[in-house]
């Protein structure tokens, strides 16, 4: 096949595809290896990286924590107090990159919390009458 043919299939740029044929040619096996890139080495490892995913994705009732779900800044200081110094940000970034969204926590008047929460509260106020019924 021909670079062309070969980007088609492979849902690659042509330019891609031209850029490994010729270090091969030249290389052989090895140069399909990825080269050593300049620029600064990774700040944080793959097993930190791996850890900040991994924490997010547990419950922290099964870590022994006292709260029901994360925010970023509850994973800054767990993730700290196990000696991932890792900035709100960065954890973010991480956590979006491994295709998880970051939602906003709930508060104590969401729907998720207590779905019977507007039968169990009853009328808001005494003073306050009912609504008239919808007309139909």
């Amino acid at each position: 096949w021909g670079a062309p043919e070969i980007a088609t299939r492979m849902g690659l740029s042509r330019k891609c595809v031209r850029f490994w044929l010729k270090r091969f040619n030249e290389q052989g096996l090895a140069g399909l290896h990825e080269a050593m890139r300049s620029g600064r080495p990774p700040t944080y490892t793959a097993e930190e990286r791996g850890t900040v995913v991994t924490t997010a994705l547990t419950a922290p009732g099964e870590l022994g924590l006292p709260f029901a779900c994360w925010t970023l800044d509850r994973l800054v200081a767990y993730l700290g107090e196990r000696g991932v110094g890792m900035r709100r940000s960065r954890i973010c970034e991480i956590l979006l990159a491994e295709g998880l969204k970051w939602r906003r926590e709930e508060t104590w008047f969401g729907e998720r919390v207590d779905p019977d929460f507007a039968r169990k509260r009853g009328l808001s106020s005494s003073s306050t009458p009912p609504p008239p019924p919808a007309a139909s």
